[in-house]
Formats: C-alpha cells, sequence, structure tokens
C-alpha cells in the first residue's frame, strides 16, 4: 500500500512538474516562438527613439510624426521578432508624458513647456502651433487605433526635471540659467550640463528641501499623466497588447563632487526611477489588465554604465547591446505562439 501510494505521488508530482514547464514555454516566448503583431507602434522619448545611435536623425523636427526606425534598437529588433508588416515610430526625444498627453487628448495642450517639444509657431518655443498639433494628434490616434501591438516607453524627462526646476530656483548665475534652458528641450540629454552645474551650489539643506518637493510634484504630475495616457490608448484600440516599458538607473553609483561631499546622483536618480517604476509595475489602475504588461529594464547596458561602449561615461542612453537586452525582456513577457 505505501510503495503504491509512493508511486501515486511520485506520478503526481511528475505531472505536475510537466504541467509547470509546459505552461511556461506557451508564456515565455522568444524570438523564434513570440506570438506574431502585424502592425506594432512605438511611443516614448529618446530612448525608443534611438538616440546616439546611426540612423537617428539629430534634426529633432518636432512637426513630423514619425522619426526614423533606428536599426538594431529594441523597436527595429522587436518589430523583427513579432513579423511586423509595419511599424510607426512615434517616439520622440523629449517627450515627457505631458507631451504625449497633448498628444492623445484633443482638449489638452500640456504646459508652458510642451512648445519646446511639441509644434511652435515660426520655431517660437513660447507658442504652440495648436494647428501643427491637430495633425499630429490625428496621425497618431490613427496609429494608435490601428496598431496590434504598443510599447509604451515614457518617464525618464519627467524624473530629470526635478533637479533641472531646482537648480533655476535656487541660482542666479546667467551661464547656470542658460544651460538649463537648453535642458528643457531635451532633459536626459542634457544630463550632465545639470550635474556640472550643482557644482555651483552650496550643499545645504535648502537645495535638498527644494529637490524632495520638486520630486513629489514630479511624480504626481507623472502618475497622473500616464494613466491618463494608458486610458486614452485603451480608449483609442481596447484590442491592442500594450507594453509598458520601464525606466533604468543610467547614473547608478554615480556622485557629484561638491563642497568638500559627493552628492550621491545615482541615489536621487535611482529612487525617482524605483518610484515611478513601482507605479507603472504595481500602482496604476491599469497594471493589472490583462492587455497591459510591464516589462522591467533595471541594469540594461548603457553609455553610463558599459565600460565597453566608445562613449562610456558620456551618455545617458542605452547601448546597441542594451537595446537588444530590452527586446529580450520585451519578447519573453509576450506570449508565444499557439
Amino acid at each position: 500500500m505505501k510503495k503504491t501510494m509512493k508511486r501515486l505521488i511520485a506520478a503526481l508530482v511528475a505531472v505536475l512538474t510537466l504541467t509547470a514547464v509546459l505552461s511556461m514555454s506557451s508564456f515565455a516566448a522568444t524570438a523564434k516562438n513570440v506570438k506574431q503583431y502585424k502592425v506594432y507602434t512605438v511611443l516614448g522619448d529618446s530612448v525608443a527613439a534611438g538616440y546616439s545611435h546611426p540612423g537617428y536623425d539629430m534634426n529633432h523636427d518636432y512637426n513630423k510624426v514619425e522619426w526614423n526606425l533606428v536599426p538594431n534598437t529594441y523597436p527595429d529588433i522587436l518589430g523583427k521578432a513579432v513579423g511586423a508588416t509595419t511599424i510607426h515610430q512615434l517616439a520622440h526625444s523629449g517627450y515627457r508624458t505631458t507631451d504625449l498627453r497633448a498628444l492623445l487628448y484633443n482638449d489638452y495642450n500640456g504646459d508652458g513647456m510642451s512648445p519646446l517639444r511639441l509644434p511652435s509657431i515660426n520655431n517660437d518655443a513660447r507658442h504652440l502651433n495648436v494647428d501643427q498639433l491637430n495633425v499630429l494628434r490625428q496621425a497618431f490616434q490613427s496609429d494608435i487605433a490601428n496598431s496590434n501591438l504598443i510599447t509604451l516607453n515614457i518617464g525618464i524627462n519627467d524624473s530629470t526635471q526635478p533637479l533641472m526646476i531646482t537648480m533655476e530656483t535656487l541660482t542666479a548665475d546667467v551661464g547656470v540659467l542658460g544651460n538649463q534652458v537648453a535642458a528643457l528641450l531635451d532633459p536626459f540629454n542634457y544630463v550632465k550640463n545639470t550635474l556640472n552645474n550643482i557644482n555651483t551650489l552650496t550643499v545645504d539643506a535648502q537645495f535638498y528641501a527644494a529637490l524632495a518637493q520638486a520630486e513629489l510634484t514630479s511624480f504626481r504630475m507623472f502618475s497622473e499623466n500616464f494613466d491618463a495616457i494608458v486610458s486614452r490608448i485603451h480608449e483609442l484600440n481596447p484590442k491592442a497588447k500594450l507594453v509598458v516599458v520601464g525606466l533604468y538607473n543610467a547614473s547608478e553609483n554615480d556622485t557629484i563632487p561638491s563642497g568638500g561631499i559627493g552628492i550621491p546622483i545615482g541615489d536621487i536618480f535611482g529612487s525617482l526611477y524605483a518610484n515611478m517604476n513601482n507605479y507603472m509595475q504595481n500602482g496604476s489602475p491599469y497594471a493589472s489588465m490583462e492587455y497591459y504588461t510591464f516589462v522591467d529594464t533595471w541594469g540594461i547596458s548603457s553609455h553610463m554604465n558599459d565600460p565597453e561602449s566608445p562613449m562610456y561615461r558620456g551618455d545617458n542612453h542605452p547601448t546597441l547591446k542594451g537595446h537588444a537586452q530590452i527586446a529580450e525582456r520585451i519578447i519573453a513577457a509576450l506570449p508565444a505562439r499557439k
């Protein structure tokens, strides 16, 4: 009797183990067996746009609907893996959640900084060109409505703004302010300007108090805008698979010398990114929806952390290796073909 029971238990364990393996293999995809999606739309900022790699258009024409699909970046790799016959590259450098929200809602025009990234009248960043913005709105919303797969990679530029706002608040140095104004165009591209400018500040309680307040404000706006974006994407296309691509910390373990001590800039950015990732993965009311999948990108290779990069320590964006890592993680999060 005991032997029979042992055999039954062993057989049951074997069946359960095999079921688990088969279940995992049916959902964890690879580039060879990932589910196919005919039309793929890319939403995001400079990371998704392929900044710093061959094929990227440095012209930054914010009147254009689609930018170049940069070879060997994660949208290119992913598009090929899922067999997309059409890829809409709508990611634009500098985009914040505020700007993308303005493109998805016809009655929302962003904020005072939106004309830096959205169409402006005669390239005057003080005045939004609503007529041209409406052209982009129609195209963005149409592409989303007709997509099978959408990746959303947004928030990096939201998270770098608190540091710049703090700099502008606490200094009257014209040179510093000039660099910060330039950085507002594309915060993630100009992080080094901001970090260098920190050296002009006295590191004291006033700096950290102002930074903490700016971070709180930024996070509130990010979460509000993010949910509005996801809601609108699903409203435009209830059948599309939405993959939310998380943020990574390119400045991890970095410190900036100032006042005889090191400012833990990696920790400052890292805490922001972690909070934003946690919101996208767990806090958003859409995170539990079947159509919504969050993909973690923490630890991917960037020019800042990869000694093999020719731009090592000089740029915050992913290396091509990093793009391949992001693509692999997205593919693994998608279902496999049946």
